[in-house]
């Protein structure tokens, strides 16, 4: 450590002067730039850089600060965003720091956001803060509204609990645009109860779906399903009946059987109109090959 810290970048916590006989200002929190994150316990510790207070300091000399989430909810904040710090003892700051964040300013910066964006929406931020996400009508629908409680993932995905509605989601929003939302195929899954209690309902939507058992044939991995594997789901498990198409076309082939007329014996069946009906028959109608089942 080259030198001990000034005394003058710390501001105690005795909330009255005697000497000058006034009140003194608190502060436990202070705002830090993450530079390191490798913990070896996987505990989530980091390490923080506070801009003054640590100046004189290697990043390797840089004290541990602790999460003060609790374990339940995991976020690990990356290199270069920027935290608050909570001092139990601005005595000893080299020790007892505690770290919350990621400091994120707004919604459409969730990826990342760096050291002079993430403090644009505080009190000591140094630059202005970019529109409003709500002032663009593409991006209705993208971001939890004021009503929702919601858990945001960095990438495209995120879990909103809406009033009598849970929607858990990935491909929310353009790849390319995080200001604009994917009409075109989201993967969703959303649980809605209806506002009188009577009516639940369960839609799953996306491109392709798999209903997988672990005791189904073909069997497929039961965990790390990577690309490799999702391909070879959708290639080898079954495609699901599309039932009204399969009812109508049963309903074809019993007509057929029970209508069908041999004019003399060992002779075909009269090409009636039910024959022919049979005859136009697509079978592969009836798959629906995008939802597969074990």
């Amino acid at each position: 450590m080259a030198k001990q810290y000034n005394r003058n970048f710390v501001q105690r916590t005795k909330t009255y002067d005697d000497t000058l006989n006034k009140a003194t200002n608190i502060r436990n929190i202070y705002y830090g730039k993450v530079v390191w994150i490798d913990d070896p316990t996987d505990g989530g510790i980091i390490k923080v850089r506070i801009p003054d207070l640590d100046n004189y300091l290697d990043d390797k000399d840089l004290p541990d600060a602790y999460p003060l989430l609790q374990k339940y909810f995991y976020v690990i904040p990356q290199i270069g965003e920027m935290v608050r710090i909570f001092m139990e003892n601005t005595e000893t700051p080299m020790s007892s720091r505690q770290y919350m964040g990621s400091i994120i300013s707004q919604p459409q910066k969730y990826k990342f956001d760096g050291l002079y964006s993430a403090l644009s929406t505080t009190n000591v931020g140094v630059s202005s803060p970019d529109n409003a996400p709500s002032t663009y009508p593409d991006a209705r629908g993208v971001f939890p509204t004021k009503k929702d409680i919601a858990f945001i993932g960095r990438d495209n995905t995120d879990i909103i609990l809406r009033a009598k509605e849970v929607e858990i989601r990935a491909g929310k929003h353009d790849v390319d645009d995080i200001l604009k939302l994917n009409k075109t195929n989201p993967a969703s899954l959303k649980l809605t109860i209806s506002e009188d209690g009577t009516v639940s309902s369960n839609i799953i939507m996306g491109d392709k779906i798999a209903l997988i058992s672990h005791d189904g044939i073909p069997k497929f991995k039961a965990a790390e399903v990577d690309k490799e594997e999702r391909d070879r789901i959708f290639e080898e498990a079954h495609p699901i009946a599309r039932g009204d198409v399969l009812a109508e076309i049963l309903e074809i082939f019993r007509r057929a059987i029970l209508q069908h007329v041999h004019p003399y014996d060992n002779m075909g069946a009269d090409i009636s109109k039910i024959i022919i009906e049979l005859q136009k028959i697509n079978i592969e109608n009836i798959l629906q090959k995008n939802v597969v089942v074990n």
